[in-house]
């Protein structure tokens, strides 16, 4: 009896894996769908985090992303806030010049200034927390920058 249940564990696992990998590869639709379920959560260093603020104004929306010091097993001591610039018109302006409050005490923590042809990026950091620019990129008609950032909490 041990024996028969046994075989039929391994020919269900067996089952199970040929039935993962076919729905898997080269199978793109069905991935798609199974990452919408709403058990499912892309990890915020992949996402740049949950949005926390969106400016509005003509010609520019400007997303503030809260920010992110995950790793596996508590807090790290860096992390980063991401900042996505939209244009409702898909057209984005050729400088973009900002000052940003990312922890929304209302003093300024950085200025940014992107020119979004070259590409070229600058960060005046007016906040200690505030380091350096992690990335600088279009994606798609968006322009998305990340911006290193100490975690106040491990950084007293």
């Amino acid at each position: 009896m041990k024996k028969l249940l046994a075989i039929t564990a391994y020919i269900w696992a067996i089952a199970c894996i040929i039935i993962l990998l076919a729905a898997f590869i080269k199978n793109d639709s069905f991935a798609r769908e199974m990452a919408r379920l709403p058990f499912i959560k892309l990890h915020p260093v992949y996402s740049g985090g949950d949005q926390a603020k969106i400016i509005t104004e003509p010609g520019l929306e400007t997303t503030i992303y809260k920010p992110v010091f995950d790793r596996i097993i508590g807090e790290s001591k860096v992390g980063f806030v991401q900042l996505k610039f939209t244009s409702p018109t898909d057209t984005l302006p050729l400088i973009i010049n900002k000052q940003i409050d990312y922890n929304f005490d209302n003093a300024t923590d950085f200025n940014i200034e992107i020119n979004t042809t070259t590409g070229e990026t600058k960060l005046k950091p007016v906040n200690n927390l505030v380091k350096d620019i992690n990335v600088s990129s279009r994606v798609k008609k968006s322009w998305v920058v990340r911006v290193n950032v100490l975690n106040p909490a491990r950084n007293k």
